[in-house]
């Protein structure tokens, strides 16, 4: 443990915390899986994440819970429900607390939906598991070239990393359900099982992305516009298809990156897996 860097240590809880977000999460279980005793966690935490652990897990669950309502509507009673929450009013309470309105006023004024026109080219893919080596990211979308930079900077001098394929982003967060700051991104590069077993520097992680059946829409153009395809994807064509979405991260394959050509022939593929 000693040789794990403390950011390394917390961005362990914070992927077990993401994995069991509607789940028992007991401060002394996340402590004791950081390494720290929960007397130190606590302070540790805070310091590192700008908030404190049940702070965290709360808007996070909340935050879920606006996604469902923003891009699927449905009772509130039933989101409540699915995201952790014993009744609809102590759900009501949490989430006017934290969005300054009740869950049903959100749910009229927020859900995206799409235009009546045509539905988009969306594809059903069946995609592979894809091993990543990933650096993370926290802070607005359009600012994360750092994370990028980093991520090349090793990624060069390693073996077994697939320049041959597309770089991918992991979009966690919706910018305008969760504050700028606080929006999560993964810079991922696909890699080969030999760089699994490498030490690697701080703040680098191997990740799997999950394989499965996936919608995809193509973006083209600018970053700056994607939330467009976000909106066609979502709002449009998923909720006609009946189908549930996994609670899993955007993938963003930069199939034609930046960089390579003009702004206005990028080509992005934006990914969500299916339940």
């Amino acid at each position: 443990m000693a040789a794990t860097s403390w950011a390394d240590r917390i961005l362990r809880v914070l992927d077990a915390i993401h994995g069991d977000l509607d789940g028992d999460l007991d401060p002394a279980a996340l402590a004791e899986l950081a390494g720290f005793s929960l007397h130190h966690f606590h302070r540790v935490f805070r310091g590192m994440v700008g908030e404190s652990v049940m702070q965290y897990i709360r808007r996070h669950r909340l935050e879920r819970a606006a996604f469902r309502l923003r891009h699927v509507g449905g009772e509130v009673a039933t989101t409540a429900f699915a995201h952790g929450y014993e009744s609809h009013e102590a759900f009501s309470r949490a989430f006017r607390a934290h969005f300054g309105m009740p869950p049903s006023e959100y749910r009229d004024q927020h859900r995206v939906r799409g235009a009546s026109a045509a539905l988009p080219a969306v594809q059903r893919r069946q995609e592979p598991p894809r091993l990543v080596l990933a650096i993370r990211y926290t802070g607005p979308y359009d600012a994360c070239a750092s994370a990028w930079e980093r991520l090349m900077q090793y990624a060069g001098s390693m073996s077994g990393v697939r320049f041959d394929r597309p770089t991918i982003g992991l979009v966690y967060d919706d910018p305008e359900i969760t504050a700028p700051e606080r929006c999560r991104y993964d810079a991922c590069i696909e890699i080969d099982e030999t760089v699994a077993s490498e030490a690697l520097p701080s703040g680098l992680k191997v990740r799997t992305i999950s394989g499965g059946t996936y919608a995809v829409l193509q973006h083209v153009g600018s970053y700056d516009t994607i939330l467009e395809t976000y909106v066609a994807l979502l709002g449009a064509w998923l909720p006609r298809q009946g189908w549930e979405l996994s609670d899993e991260p955007v993938v963003e394959r930069y199939v034609v990156p930046f960089g390579s050509v003009p702004v206005e022939q990028l080509r992005t593929d934006v990914c969500v897996r299916l339940a």
